[in-house]
């Protein structure tokens, strides 16, 4: 059966070559049979990885190529993802990271939402759930590398002055209470109330944010009356990134201009709030639950080559093994 082998120190020759390389090892064969599937169609090491996060790996490099980029290309991305992965979980055996009931049970709830959305196409594939299971989990241990090295007492830690303050400058912490300027017709249309009902629900929002500046009424008590009053209000309590984009363009900057824990009146032209933005200190929830987040802002790039010199792989494709399940994944990509 023939090889083709990759390495990292094998990367820097000219893809001119690589491909020379790939073409003389006949992987790309016409004859490749589609049918025959080795056991594994991919080792890295030595060590045999299993077909379906292979799989997983090709249709991602198929989803960020191109479904018809040419064989040598697809290969070259998949192996590439694929040794990612396999580093990516050397890295945290060998610094011994391991994941917390939360990251568990975000990975659970990831790979739930994907199954619920494309569950069927992956089984088409020889994708599972659990194919999922072990390809997000080593995702989330890429992030737990990040906090391992440059989180609180690691090797090269972010000082805590840099990212709470990365923190205050696009993070902000509020309170709102929501209306709108428009409401829903019999027929299921969009209706913008009128100049004279506008001003109206300007009016109300503005007295109820004084009434909870002078201290008479809670934002919970005022949501509590608007509703009642027959406006859309709720009150919910945020942290918002700048570029959080479920928010009307250009709130998350006037909400940051805004004086800290005083209730101010917001407009768009759809939307009403009453926002009291808070302050959130380094001991705050809404600051250490950005802290990942953060670290990803400031050093991601820096884990991503962490991972890729942590380890010199040598990677052994089975040519036909590679053809039957590149072929397969097509197949279902094109219907």
């Amino acid at each position: 059966m023939k090889k083709a082998i990759f390495s990292n120190v094998k990367r820097k020759i000219s893809l001119l070559l690589i491909m020379a390389v790939f073409t003389s090892s006949g992987i790309f064969s016409s004859c490749a049979p589609a049918g025959n599937i080795a056991s594994s169609a991919l080792k890295i090491n030595g060590k045999e990885i299993s077909n379906d996060v292979f799989t997983y790996f090709i249709d991602v490099a198929m989803n960020e190529l191109d479904v018809n980029a040419d064989e040598n290309s697809i290969l070259t991305k998949a192996i590439k993802l694929t040794e990612t992965y396999y580093k990516t979980n050397s890295l945290a055996v060998k610094c011994n990271v391991s994941l917390s009931t939360a990251n568990k049970a975000a990975v659970s709830e990831k790979v739930n939402a994907y199954w619920g959305i494309y569950g069927d196409y992956y089984t088409s594939i020889g994708v599972s759930k659990e194919t999922l299971t072990k390809v997000f989990t080593s995702e989330t241990y890429r992030n737990q590398l990040l906090v391992h090295f440059y989180g609180e007492g690691g090797e090269e830690e972010i000082g805590v002055a840099n990212m709470y303050a990365y923190f205050k400058m696009n993070y902000i912490v509020f309170q709102a209470i929501n209306g709108y300027f428009t409401y829903m017709d019999d027929a299921g249309n969009t209706i913008i109330h009128s100049p004279n009902e506008i001003e109206e629900i300007i009016l109300k929002f503005q007295n109820m944010a004084s009434l909870i500046n002078a201290k008479e009424k809670t934002m919970e008590e005022a949501a509590d009356f608007l509703a009642s009053s027959g406006y859309s209000s709720s009150v919910v309590t945020l942290v918002l990134g700048k570029n959080d984009t479920s928010y009307p363009p250009g709130f998350f900057e006037k909400v940051q201009n805004t004086k800290s824990r005083i209730a101010t009146v917001i407009g768009t032209d759809e939307y009403i709030f009453i926002v009291l933005r808070g302050d959130a200190g380094v001991n705050s929830e809404y600051y250490k639950g950005k802290k990942e987040e953060i670290l990803t802002a400031l050093v991601g790039d820096k884990i991503d080559v962490k991972i890729e010199n942590s380890l010199v792989t040598e990677s052994l494709a089975d040519d036909s093994g590679f053809k039957s399940l590149y072929l397969l994944v097509k197949q279902e990509k094109a219907g």
